[in-house]
């Protein structure tokens, strides 16, 4: 362990890298990413900034609407996004990092509407559901022809809709929707989970656009794999159990 360590620290060191050009964006969506007085915090920032620290590199995080910061890293190069899942579609897209937290995602409603029953994916192609533009549930959703989305342009939006009643179900990350209900007031007991969609329950991901610096690329690779090697990443993880 401590060799395979010392060869990675060798190899960033051999490789000076420069953070002038480098962008980090991502989305409000605790606990994995958030901010507090300006400080990006929750699990999925915590390791991006211990990568930072573990390849020497200075560069502040930005959050958008998951739409903006998914445009960015599309446009530009030298843009690293991060708490993005990892499906076939967006496979070619990106220069993949490495996985950095759990995740899973549920259909959501409203308890009271106890005529909604889901079973199955097929079951569930009989509702309105409500997901974001450029979302993976929107993507994975899609790609299975659900006939009935309702497309907007943050999951804040979708909440409200549902809240309302005026969508049957919403696809949501299981460890934020508790916290997204909180942050609008919205009382968790009126909403229930009721499926949960498997191809979406896996890993969040770092991940740079194309034309990507690959010395760049190649330090975040190495410097993920230290801190899940030397016991950084464990550590971050103990402070926020509740995400798996």
């Amino acid at each position: 362990m401590k060799i395979r360590i010392g060869l990675l620290l060798l190899l960033l060191i051999a490789s000076p890298l420069k953070a002038e050009s480098l962008r980090i964006v991502t989305e409000e969506l605790a606990p994995c990413g958030f901010q507090v007085d300006d400080e990006a915090r929750g699990f999925c920032s915590e390791v991006v900034l211990a990568v930072l620290k573990q390849i020497n590199l200075q560069a502040p995080i930005e959050f958008y609407p998951w739409a903006r910061a998914y445009e960015i890293a599309q446009a530009e190069k030298n843009i690293l996004i991060y708490s993005i899942a990892r499906i076939p579609e967006r496979e070619a897209l990106f220069h993949w990092v490495g996985a950095i937290a759990p995740y899973k995602t549920s259909l959501y409603k409203l308890k009271a509407n106890t005529s909604i029953q889901v079973n199955s994916i097929n079951q569930a192609k009989k509702y309105q559901i409500g997901v974001a533009l450029d979302d993976v549930r929107l993507t994975y959703l899609q790609r299975h022809k659900f006939p009935s989305l309702k497309t907007v342009s943050s999951n804040v939006l979708n909440i409200r809709l549902l809240a309302n009643n005026r969508i049957d179900l919403i696809a949501y990350d299981e460890a934020s929707f508790a916290q997204i209900l909180q942050d609008e007031g919205l009382d968790a007991s009126l909403f229930e989970r009721v499926f949960r969609l498997d191809e979406l329950s896996d890993q969040v991901y770092m991940a740079f656009s194309l034309g990507s610096d690959t010395n760049l690329v190649t330090a975040f690779r190495d410097g993920l794999k230290i801190i899940k090697m030397n016991g950084i990443y464990d550590q971050i993880q103990i402070k926020y159990r509740n995400i798996e």
